[in-house]
């Protein structure tokens, strides 16, 4: 990663077309430098279909006291198109490790928060390589700052009060409003990674802005005052499919609350059930590592420990299942034959030992799954509970039922922390009144879990709402807002995703709400 270094900008300075070194910046324009209130890095997101990396380790990649703050495609036309397909702008690709790289063609990303100004300066910066491998050609990458969110993000939208393109070449242009304001007879001449170091800035009221490409320094007369506050977009031209386009370390000066932050500020979790089941049904805790920071996990297969699978966890990050070494006989729902093994505490004691050495990548233990609905007793529960806690009593204790099973007569152990329960294929109405019935059985200090469906499941049937990509983004919106209004609610647990081998693949708009939420509440729970 490059550090974004010193703005040079002198708003009162008068340069007469895009020329004058570096070097020959004044005391007046060091003296207005200003350190970014917000970067990204680009490093370590996983680029996987179907989202491709764009909105993924945002907490980790992104620095400042605004973080977390997510991208959308956007045309990147000078005509109205729809959005391009999401191949067309990944991050962090395998070979171009550590940058937001555009294919096949021209399109663009919009950040969804505004950038603002700090110390009386909105700036923003970005090194990018108009083509990866290419000095000559004439295609370009861009960047945008628009009055309007709904803006294009193409250099000559009428909402850009200030767009900078730079193409292979090194050659320069600058639009505002849809005009040509300035072009130089010099060129950029790129660094030894072949990208071009792009600087923005102004003062908010005044009519001017400056603009630095490399080594090219030049204040732009606007023809209005310069707005308090903009949308930021990335964008590339690309002349043909072969053409790659790179952007890494962009900066601003400061940005405004996300357009996606969600209300339930108390959320601090979101993550997934069965991230890993067995060997055998997979281990998915790689590919969602930098949007989740609770997932279910189960080491005990039937043949050993698995306890390796923990080293992917980040840290406190993984919850448990020990509902193998506690019960037997609960393979189905009200089985007369669920009971605690004889030898539940050593069995118990057993997977303590083996997990000791991973304490670090633990945030808890998670009970025997729905054990009320499976026929367990609540003593048996309240057991297992107990000697959890006797063990570790630092980590919180996980219990969640089946929604049926949440009545008024549902007793829930003092030694459990978090609590929550599944219901699918079910009116969101109706998960509520179970969650009120839930608080009521639960005390103060206990903490509440929602776990909505992410996939489509044989047990729905046909029932519309919960079948297709569109129906099942719309119930995890909703399930956000219900958490908003109940503020003992700290985290959401999607259920289905690889249960029922669900291609991730063929969910695109859902995961693209999953990382929209976890950018916020990842955020949230890290403070």
């Amino acid at each position: 990663m490059r550090i974004w270094g010193v703005i040079l900008l002198a708003v009162g300075l008068v340069v007469a077309a895009l020329a004058g070194p570096l070097r020959d910046a004044t005391a007046e324009q060091q003296a207005a430098a200003t350190e970014p209130g917000f970067t990204d890095s680009f490093d370590g997101a996983v680029d996987r279909d179907p989202t491709y990396g764009l909105n993924d380790g945002l907490v980790t990649r992104q620095a400042g006291p605004h973080r977390g703050i997510t991208y959308t495609r956007v045309p990147g036309m000078w005509y109205a198109a729809p959005a391009p397909r999401p191949w067309h702008s990944q991050v962090n690709h395998a070979a171009h490790g550590g940058r937001l790289s555009f294919w096949l063609g021209t399109s663009a990303v919009r950040l969804e928060a505004p950038v603002t100004a700090a110390d009386g300066l909105l700036t923003a910066a970005v090194s990018a390589d108009p083509v990866v491998g290419d000095t000559t050609a004439g295609s370009w990458t861009s960047l945008v700052l628009s009055a309007d969110r709904s803006g294009s993000g193409y250099v000559t939208d009428k909402s850009a009060v200030l767009a900078v393109l730079v193409r292979s070449s090194g050659g320069i242009q600058v639009f505002h409003r849809g005009r040509l304001v300035a072009e130089p007879a010099e060129r950029a001449t790129p660094d030894n990674n072949g990208s071009f170091r792009i600087r923005v800035a102004a003062a908010p009221g005044r009519p001017s802005a400056t603009v630095q490409v490399g080594a090219v320094l030049a204040e732009i007369q606007l023809g209005e005052a310069m707005p308090s506050s903009t949308w930021l977009h990335l964008g590339a031209y690309l002349a043909n499919d072969k053409m790659v386009s790179t952007f890494d370390d962009l900066a601003a000066s400061a940005v405004g609350v996300p357009v996606d932050a969600i209300a339930a500020t108390q959320l601090r979790y979101f993550g997934y059930f069965a991230a890993r089941i067995t060997e055998a049904g997979g281990n998915h805790l790689p590919e969602i590592k930098g949007r989740t920071n609770l997932n279910w996990v189960n080491i005990s297969d039937f043949s050993r420990y698995a306890p390796e699978v923990l080293e992917q966890c980040a840290p406190s990050s993984c919850i448990v299942y020990t509902g193998h070494e506690f019960f037997t006989g609960c393979d189905q729902a009200n089985s007369p034959n669920c009971d605690l093994y004889p030898n539940y505490r050593d069995r118990w004691l057993r997977l303590a030992k083996v997990v000791e050495p991973y304490l670090s990548k633990i945030a808890g233990f998670y009970l025997k799954d729905e054990p009320y609905h499976r026929g367990a007793s609540p003593e048996e529960v309240a057991i297992s509970a107990r000697t959890i806690k006797e063990t570790y009593p630092n980590k919180p204790v996980m219990m969640v039922e089946a929604g049926p099973k949440v009545t008024d007569t549902m007793v829930v152990p003092a030694e459990v922390d978090w609590v929550g329960f599944d219901w699918y294929c079910e009116p969101i109405d109706r998960i509520e009144r179970t969650l009120r019935t839930l608080e009521s059985r639960t005390t103060e200090t206990q903490r509440l879990f929602l776990l909505p469906q992410t996939s489509p499941l044989k047990a729905c049937g046909t029932r519309p709402g919960y079948q297709t990509d569109a129906e099942l983004t719309v119930l995890q919106r909703q399930y956000a807002d219900m958490a908003a209004h109940h503020p003992r609610v700290i985290g959401l647990m999607g259920f289905g995703l690889w249960v029922e081998a669900t291609p991730a693949s063929s969910l695109p708009l859902t995961l693209d709400v999953h990382e929209r939420l976890a950018a916020r509440i990842l955020v949230a729970g890290d403070r």
